[in-house]
């Protein structure tokens, strides 16, 4: 019975594993199937910009750094998820891009489906942190749990 209250209250340790599988496959996932083709042919980088400058037609020559910026979040910022290295904020960064993603699904052409369900994802990891088998815990953390 204890083993049951330890895991609702999230002291078990299986959380820390569902919190290790929570990074792992979704970050695996956004960068081999979305952010490794993006980062690797910056040709489609002003394209990609494309889904934040339609909101704000005056900044269009920012599109080339506004694709860059998606590429590096699910590409880089994934993998550093997928790892467990500033997870937190790269995970931001993610959420921000998936955002963006969305937006441009819902009012262009496509579903947003996807870029909702990874911008849930990483909300959650961006919320929860790393958990303790990531590098952050290792190498960054400043407090013993």
């Amino acid at each position: 019975m204890s083993c049951l209250i330890k895991f609702l209250k999230g002291k078990c340790e299986c959380t820390q594993v569902g919190l290790l599988i929570l990074r792992i496959l979704p970050g695996y996932f956004l960068l081999t199937n979305h952010g490794w083709g993006k980062i690797t042919h910056p040709e489609k980088w002003a394209g990609l910009g494309s889904a934040v400058t339609k909101y704000f037609g005056v900044i269009d020559f920012l599109n080339p750094m506004f694709g860059f910026l998606g590429a590096f979040s699910e590409s880089i910022c994934a993998g550093l998820v997928l790892i467990g290295l500033f997870t937190q904020p790269a995970a931001a960064l993610v959420v921000g891009t998936m955002f963006f993603a969305a937006m441009y699904h819902i009012t262009g052409t496509g579903n947003p489906e996807s870029a909702l369900i990874y911008m849930s994802i990483f909300a959650a990891i961006a919320a929860a942190g790393p958990g303790k088998y990531s590098i952050d815990k290792i190498f960054l953390s400043k407090t013993e749990d």
